[in-house]
């Protein structure tokens, strides 16, 4: 059932006051996120799994039709870094992968309050070398996340890379969470979107970054080093008050020189409105149109090997 873009403005709109409130806790929050997630109906015929790789949980995901061979696709969920799952994805995730013919990985990793900076970042580090001893190559893999997803996924490029060890075939950003500095200091202005507010990411940001600098790039990857990440496939909302942080990002890529950087505004839509696939035909529009350029860039990448 498609819903027009009003309708579901609306209902974002009425629950800014819940995600808001400082009478519902974190526990409570994450629940009606979860459910918030789940707009986004699983798609018939997918496969799950659930594995631990690296001491962490982890959800596999076969889109139907999708074979072994296919490619992986390691999905970092949004939330804010203290809300969201890999559960709460089964329906949004599957119709990604699905547009770039793979199969997905979705961590849970752990979550603010209870574990702050760098926790989150270091579990990924620790995931992505282990998949290789799975039998997974760089060249078959990308890298996606939104929100907060997106801005540690762009943390986890920069990081491999300071590492030296080899990056994904592609870094997909949906709506990128990567410049808490503005939200710790109190400085993100106000836009049209249904939900986000600046203090509900002053809140959030605060919660992750504890007692560090939050403008470390591990942090805000939108103030890092852009050059030698991979490619990278840039999603942004005209009324998200996080669209800034895009800009921010496609900037740095500029002053970088980075190879290939591609970002696409979506001008009238909301934050993160790719959780609504399979009900607003924007976000299918969009989810499709990221996973057949991840699915090409690693394509072009493996055929570089």
């Amino acid at each position: 059932m498609r819903m027009h873009p009003g309708v579901i403005r609306a209902a974002l709109r009425g629950s800014r006051p819940l995600f808001a409130s400082n009478r519902i806790g974190v526990n409570g929050k994450r629940r009606m996120y979860d459910r918030f997630t789940r707009v986004a109906r699983v798609p018939r015929g997918t496969g799950y799994d659930g594995v631990t790789i690296a001491g962490v949980p982890v959800e596999g995901m076969r889109p139907p039709g999708v074979g072994d061979s296919g490619g992986t696709l390691l999905y970092l969920h949004g939330g804010a870094y203290g809300l969201g799952s890999a559960r709460g994805y089964r329906g949004v995730v599957p119709r990604l992968a699905g547009a770039a013919g793979m199969t997905a990985l979705v961590p849970d990793y752990s979550r603010s309050p209870e574990a702050r900076f760098p926790v989150a970042l270091e579990e990924m580090v620790e995931v992505y070398r282990a998949l290789f001893s799975c039998g997974v190559e760089p060249e078959s893999l990308v890298l996606v996340g939104d929100s907060a997803g997106g801005g540690l996924a762009l943390a986890l490029a920069m990081t491999l890379r300071d590492r030296g060890l080899p990056g994904p075939a592609a870094v997909g950003l949906i709506c990128p969470w990567a410049d808490l500095a503005i939200d710790v200091d109190g400085e993100r202005p106000e836009t049209r979107d249904p939900l986000i507010t600046p203090s509900m990411a002053t809140e959030w940001a605060r919660k992750y970054v504890g007692g560090h600098d939050p403008r470390q790039p591990g942090i805000s990857p939108a103030r890092g080093d852009m050059a030698g990440l991979p490619p990278i496939v840039l999603h942004s909302a005209g009324d998200d008050p996080l669209c800034i942080d895009a800009d921010a990002i496609e900037k740095a890529a500029a002053e970088a020189g980075t190879g290939l950087f591609e970002h696409r505004r979506f001008d009238g839509l909301w934050h993160d409105f790719h959780l609504q696939a399979g009900v607003l035909a924007e976000a299918d529009e969009a989810i499709d149109h990221m996973g057949a350029r991840v699915r090409a860039l690693m394509t072009e990448r493996e055929a570089a090997k």
